[in-house]
């Protein structure tokens, strides 16, 4: 008799267990103290969708480190690593690094209007934190005419601009730059 009872209990925790989902998307978690910090030295009047914007963030209070990595004992709760977005983290990261030097291509399919190139440091583990910084951009339309009348060929193309952006996190949630 014990048995039968047993089993069936046994049976109900374990299903209860297996339906249970608990997921959010939009948690985030701390490092303490963390703040990132990005620049960019783009000259605004050529950079082109497709083309490559250098970044450099000065990240502080994080240990660095590839995702694939191990990190060592001491720096568990402070390693992290930089996920880089297009106008939103909802989207998934067009860049995952541990480096501090790094190149952000604009999409193609970027539309004109202004855009924001998002830096997120992420735990080790891959939960993102709050610290943040943004890069605001500008795209233009990119508008190639080719006009041949005789012998004039005339092709115009516009330009992405880029403006510094704001810093958002624990630390340093008001600094601008």
């Amino acid at each position: 008799m014990k048995t039968s009872r047993l089993v069936p209990v046994l049976v109900v925790a374990m299903g209860g267990v297996g339906a249970c989902n608990i997921h959010d998307n939009t948690a985030t978690v701390n490092i303490p103290n963390a703040t990132i910090n990005a620049t960019t030295d783009v000259d605004v009047n050529n950079v082109m969708p497709e083309q490559q914007v250098a970044v450099s963030v000065d990240v502080k209070n994080v240990f660095l480190i590839e995702p694939s990595a191990t990190p060592p004992p001491e720096h568990i709760a402070d390693a992290g690593h930089i996920q880089v977005y297009i106008d939103d983290t909802t989207t998934p990261p067009v860049l995952v690094t541990a480096q501090t030097n790094f190149n952000v291509t604009i999409p193609k399919e970027t539309k004109e209007g202004h855009h924001k190139i998002i830096c997120r440091v992420h735990k080790h583990d891959g939960m993102p934190t709050s610290t943040t910084f943004e890069l605001s951009i500008t795209v233009k339309a990119t508008v190639t005419t080719t006009t041949n009348d005789g012998s004039t060929t005339t092709t115009v193309d516009a330009s992405v601009g880029i403006e510094v952006g704001v810093s958002t996190g624990p630390a340093d949630a008001s600094a601008a730059y």
